[in-house]
């Protein structure tokens, strides 16, 4: 129910401004009705024998509507504020849900739903709540009360006026149910449109080369306008329904209202009035017409928002942890993503505190996939993951861990803003000096200050690999995580990213991938990933003794450091 839904999604902060909003609502719509109504007796005295007892009626009516306008502005301003309060929800829920959302699904049907809500859910509800709840709370109560009304003038007129507010609705609900399900596809469609768009923008380079990706772009357009055109072929009977419902009723109404004059039960005066009723009654509810569309996609929005509320609320905190280093142990750990690769197999691992671990295989066999597992990045589809002798979840890890990516992405601003960014007290001098930053805020022309450009753009890859290194040192966490930062940089800079994790070895539990031998060097063990299992584990010098997997590994890491072009 799509009132239930508002309800949940605005929550008790916004139960005053939801109740202010329905009862002014209620009240304008009666006294409308009442102001309906009371054309009834206005026309019979303005055309019977004392025209002047109309002017009671006329002050009535008057102070109806103005009391009813006065209501309708107090209503519009608490819907607002219930509007405002779906913009919060949307926001705070949907952001919560996309830092929890699993790095698999970035491009599937969950994050197109999530960007959905966040982006245009909020700006639609403002004047979904005052545009479109509004109209369906006077259309609903407007017609019962002028058949009440009718009571007094004529039962017959009222028994009809029942039924045909009751033909009115039906119409509208078989409508917004087709409506509803060809919204849904539109809706999956537009998703659909900016996956692809998404991936197109992100990987344009390599589509263009290879020449498929307008041809994938353009396949996906024409099935969004297939569907949007579905989309309006169910709207069209909808309109066509209502419009003959709304036909019938007048007819009905107004043959009924001649019956009773022509039968002598109703004065002249009292059926021209009725009239007038009449089509109040099908204007309040033939609006409805209009709205079978934005209701079928409200209340999609509203339901989805209710669920990513309800996520969102029954969600575990994070577990803050002090900082310092920490033993991570996996126990049969596995990971299969969405479209069933398996990229984990039953992984036992033990990591000392302090020291450093490097993960090593052959591209595809999983390396990347544990560091994300490690992070909280992703939760595993089996197994358990311990920190510090404790069980974890994705958000715990998330919390106590900080990553170094192949490619730091940096957002415009200053450094600072992009090394400081959870407002923590850091020694930025000591941060500098570990992750050889200071070199870098030399050459700047204001240091910290200096604005870095649209994805750090004024910097070159090796210092915003620093910076990247400078923003993980900066978070208190107990766990570094380093995904082939070096793998893109020149010799010196990858001596300095190197002589940095060997200064803080002991005061984090450092965990690399990589296949560069400078970082290799500097392992307290290594872990080789084959296939997605643990292949072979232990120091460096053992492993090279043993003449396995690491040793020929090894061997071509090294012939390929002399390769010339």
């Amino acid at each position: 129910m799509i009132f239930a839904d508002l309800a949940a999604v605005t929550g008790d902060a916004h139960r005053v401004d939801r109740t202010a909003f329905y009862g002014l609502t209620a009240a304008s719509t009666v006294l409308q009705a009442a102001a309906t109504v009371m054309l009834v007796p206005l026309f019979s005295a303005l055309f019977g024998d004392a025209p002047s007892d109309a002017w009671p009626w006329v002050g009535a009516m008057v102070v109806c509507l103005v009391v009813a306008w006065l209501a309708d502005m107090s209503a519009t301003r608490a819907g607002l504020r219930v509007g405002f309060g779906v913009i919060d929800a949307a926001e705070r829920s949907g952001v919560a849900a996309i830092r929890r959302l699993d790095t698999a699904d970035l491009h599937g049907d969950r994050a197109s739903t999530l960007r959905d809500l966040v982006t245009t859910s909020g700006p639609d509800a403002v004047s979904a709540v005052v545009l479109m709840f509004s109209p369906l709370i006077h259309a609903a109560l407007l017609v019962p009360v002028l058949s009440i009304g009718l009571l007094f003038v004529s039962w017959q007129l009222a028994v009809a006026g029942f039924v045909a507010g009751a033909a009115l609705f039906g119409a509208f609900f078989a409508s917004r149910r087709a409506v509803s399900l060809a919204e849904d596809d539109f809706a999956a469609a537009g998703r659909d449109l900016d996956d692809r768009m998404l991936e197109f923008a992100w990987a344009q380079p390599t589509l263009r080369a290879s020449g498929v990706g307008p041809r994938l772009v353009a396949d996906v357009v024409a099935r969004s306008r297939s569907r949007g055109l579905r989309l309006l072929a169910w709207q069209i009977p909808g309109d066509i329904l209502f419009s003959i419902v709304g036909q019938l009723v007048l007819i009905a109404l107004g043959a009924t209202a001649g019956a009773l004059y022509l039968s002598g039960d109703l004065e002249g005066s009292a059926a021209a009035a009725l009239i007038v009723v009449a089509l109040r009654m099908v204007e309040s509810t033939g609006s409805l017409s209009l709205l079978a569309t934005p209701f079928a996609a409200t209340e999609r929005t509203l339901a989805d928002l209710r669920e990513l509320v309800a996520a969102d609320d029954g969600a575990r905190p994070a577990r803050g942890r002090e900082p310092g280093p920490a033993a991570v142990s996996l126990a049969s750990v596995g990971y299969v993503y969405p479209d069933g690769t398996q990229a984990l197999r039953d992984v036992d691992l033990d990591i000392a505190a302090g020291e450093i671990t490097v993960i090593v295989g052959r591209s595809g066999s999983g390396k990347s996939t544990l560091l994300d597992v490690v992070a909280g990045l992703r939760e595993p589809s089996t197994g358990a993951v311990d920190v510090a002798g404790e069980p974890t979840d994705a958000a715990d890890r998330l919390a106590g861990s900080s990553v170094v990516f192949q490619t730091t992405l940096l957002r415009p601003g200053s450094v600072r803003d992009n090394v400081v960014t959870d407002g923590h007290d850091v020694d930025l001098a000591d941060v500098a000096d570990l992750a050889r930053l200071d070199t870098v805020l030399a050459g700047l022309p204001d240091g910290w200050e200096s604005r870095i450009g649209e994805g750090g753009n004024a910097l070159s890859g090796g210092e915003r690999q620093r910076v990247g290194l400078a923003r993980a040192l900066a978070k208190p966490a107990g766990v570094l995580l380093v995904d082939e930062a070096t793998s893109a940089l020149d010799v010196i800079t990858e001596r300095a990213v190197v002589d940095s994790l060997r200064r803080i070895r002991g005061s984090r539990t450092i965990v690399v991938v990589t296949h560069r031998p400078a970082l290799i060097a500097i392992a307290d063990s290594v872990l080789v990933l084959d296939d997605g299992r643990v292949a072979e584990s232990g120091p460096v010098d053992d492993l090279l003794n043993r003449g396995g997997v690491f040793a020929d590994l090894w061997e071509r890491w090294r012939a390929s450091e002399g390769w010339q072009v």
